[in-house]
């Protein structure tokens, strides 16, 4: 999970092990629904959640039921009632590769592993490429 600030700036992140062998679309639901519960900690208020698989998007924004997510997506129904504003983006992972690449660096760690204040020079810059290929500029 990587958070960052309206502007683009990196405020926070976290890469969580995790070893089970479910499905790329299960393995996003479930990673959304944890970035849901960390915000919700935070006490951020107004959040939106990009998710690099179009179908989770899909099942969390429509009344289809999609079975293999149906109770992950229930769950993160009910945590977006928890925020004043709260929407779901889908982004290719090439405007997102900072928590691609997180992904990967959280399947070699033993233990939960989360950055608030300091961070790592690969993760702050691939936040800054990500952000200069897409996020608005400022004016």
């Amino acid at each position: 999970m990587v958070a960052r600030g309206w502007l683009g700036r990196l405020r926070g992140a976290r890469a969580i092990p995790n070893f089970s062998c479910a499905s790329p679309k299960v393995e996003e639901a479930k990673a959304l629904r944890e970035a849901m519960i960390v915000a919700q900690q935070q006490g951020w208020r107004s959040v939106e959640f990009e998710v690099d698989c179009s179908q989770v998007v899909k099942a969390v924004c429509s009344e289809e039921e999609d079975v293999v997510i149906a109770t992950i997506v229930h769950d993160i129904r009910i945590l977006r009632l928890k925020f004043d504003e709260c929407c779901f983006t889908f982004t290719n992972r090439v405007n997102n590769f900072v928590s691609h690449k997180l992904a990967k660096v959280a399947i070699t760690l033993e233990q939960n592993t989360e950055w608030k204040e300091n961070f790592l020079v690969w993760l702050l810059e691939q936040v800054q490429a990500d952000c200069k290929s897409y996020c608005p500029p400022i004016l």
